[in-house]
């Protein structure tokens, strides 16, 4: 029999992944069978079970796969960029994850794993992880903001990552439920709230500057 190429594995891993995906954000993760997730997938039963031992297994699987994902949205490309405009760079990329299909069908899924996180330990750790990382990654930013002096000091960084990740969750949410979404409105309110966090250290900047 010939070996089959590790880049094939992988194709029809991800193929496997995305019809589960698919299932789980369609129907629920209670309500789909590993038959639906065969079927979607058009592979054969002994090619999922292959990768993948049970549902359970799939469900984890969903969740690294759904985080992996995100990683990407919360990539910053220069580490000397000004970090308030990064932090407007990570809200688009989020907000406009949430205007395609697939960054719905993703969050919808995600709404899923937090549920299951109430009752499933491993979940809870891949969940609490996946808020961990853009909570640290957004943490830096607003330190090294401080430090180049255009974020007030005042601030804690660690309470207003975790407000501004909380935002998102909320629109994420509100979105998934069908109310009414702007990207250009909500975009704007996360102007407002880094102009609340930037604006005492710019006032007390132009304070502090010697007179000529």
């Amino acid at each position: 029999m010939p070996k089959i190429k590790p880049e094939t594995l992988a194709a029809r891993r991800d193929q496997i992944l995305q019809a589960a995906e698919t299932c789980f954000a369609r129907q629920g993760f209670h309500q789909t069978t590993i038959q639906d997730v065969i079927r979607e997938s058009g592979l054969s039963a002994g090619c999922l079970y292959s990768y993948f031992a049970s549902k359970e297994d799939l469900i984890q699987a969903i969740g690294e796969h759904r985080h992996a994902r995100d990683s990407a949205l919360l990539a910053i490309e220069a580490e000397e960029a000004d970090p308030l405009e990064s932090l407007r760079t990570i809200a688009r990329a989020f907000l406009g994850d949430l205007r395609k299909e697939q960054g719905l069908r993703s969050r919808r899924v995600a709404l899923q794993l937090w549920a299951e996180a109430l009752r499933d330990d491993v979940i809870r750790e891949q969940v609490t992880n996946g808020i961990r990382k853009p909570i640290a990654i957004i943490v830096k930013l607003l330190r090294r903001g401080q430090r180049l002096g255009v974020i007030d000091a005042t601030i804690n960084p660690q309470t207003i990552a975790r407000t501004m990740v909380s935002m998102f969750q909320g629109i994420v949410l509100q979105r998934l439920w069908g109310e009414r979404f702007s990207t250009a409105e909500a975009m704007n309110a996360f102007d407002t709230f880094l102009a609340s966090i930037a604006k005492q250290a710019e006032g007390r900047s132009a304070r502090s500057s010697p007179r000529r």
